[in-house]
């Protein structure tokens, strides 16, 4: 005959079983939701397959560092119903997301959008570091795409929303309507006066910052036109030294940059350059079809206040370079 201790144990024994299930089931869900929380990483570009089953697309999202568990994202999947829900495309991920607003995204599949600012003076080398770092596509795809459509200066800069993983045509022509409706009223680029303006507005772009004294430069470049005089901007150097590297970086410029023969060397070759070497904004467009006529031939700008100097001969000039450039 069983002693009443016994009998309280063995009733007992159940319970504790039901506990330690209930404990083993609470550490389990632990274990499972903090698998799904966002974490510290690189944010990628992932790429989602037509026919991508939802086992692949976890292990893929775990080898590239997007989640922390594909085993828990896989259960979480067929959870949520959304494991047959994934949509093909490609998305911009972060592993600070989160696993759950990551399955959500994909199963949106819209195309992602960037929105980007490209500022005005970017070349087309600027522009594609700009868009390649945001993903909107490979480095080097709007360079290639851009010096083969001549496209440089017809560009307009300003703030864009682009698709992920878009082509440079298609980026391409947004921008050249953006410059049709913004600038078009300025500057028809079928004709060749027009065209040599928007040259001349590239370079103001690059060379002057306040809309006054660009007229007054524009005015400068258009007198030693006339009289045949080299324009010697060092904006020309700076600009066909991305075209040799397809980088945007150029400074510091050496003196052996100043020899290099290019049609875009303004201290060798006189007249302008072979075209535009960035692509302006309306002030820049604006100054170089309403310059300032003056009696200056030379300018520099000041490092320290960025305020343009002029003098009217050489001598002036070369003094003022003592002056400012050589504190």
């Amino acid at each position: 005959m069983q002693s009443e201790e016994e009998l309280k144990a063995q009733s007992y024994r159940p319970l504790i079983v039901v506990a330690s299930g209930v404990g083993l089931l609470i550490i389990l869900a632990g274990l499972f939701f903090s698998a799904l929380l966002p974490y510290a990483g690189e944010q990628k570009i992932f790429t989602v397959e037509k026919g991508e089953g939802f086992k692949d697309v976890a292990n893929s999202l775990e080898a590239e560092s997007l989640i922390k568990s594909s085993l828990a994202v896989k259960f979480y999947m067929l959870l949520s119903a959304s494991a047959f829900d994934l949509k093909p495309g490609v998305y911009l991920i972060a592993p600070s997301m989160g696993a759950i607003d990551i399955i959500s995204l994909l199963t949106k599949g819209d195309r992602q959008i960037e929105k980007i600012t490209l500022p005005e003076g970017s070349s087309i080398y600027d522009m594609d570091r700009i868009l390649s770092e945001n993903y909107v596509m490979p480095a080097g795809e709007f360079i290639k795409y851009g010096e083969e459509n001549n496209l440089e200066g017809k560009l307009f800069p300003d703030t864009y929303e682009f698709f992920l993983n878009s082509t440079p045509a298609e980026v391409a022509e947004k921008m050249e309507e953006n410059f049709k409706t913004k600038a078009g009223k300025f500057l028809d680029l079928s004709k060749a006066e027009d065209l040599e303006k928007l040259i001349v507005a590239s370079l103001l772009e690059k060379e002057v910052p306040n809309m006054e004294d660009r007229r007054i430069v524009a005015g400068i470049i258009y007198r030693r036109l006339a009289i045949k005089m080299p324009l010697q901007i060092d904006a020309t150097i700076c600009y066909l030294k991305e075209i040799e590297t397809k980088s945007s970086s150029c400074y510091p410029l050496s003196s052996v940059d100043f020899k290099i023969d290019s049609p875009y060397n303004t201290y060798l070759y006189r007249g302008l350059p072979a075209g535009a070497i960035s692509n302006p904004g309306i002030s820049a467009i604006e100054a170089a079809i309403n310059p300032v006529k003056t009696s200056y031939l030379f300018y520099l700008s000041d490092p320290v206040t960025k305020k343009t100097i002029f003098s009217e001969t050489l001598d002036r000039h070369d003094q003022n370079r003592v002056k400012y450039l050589n504190k």
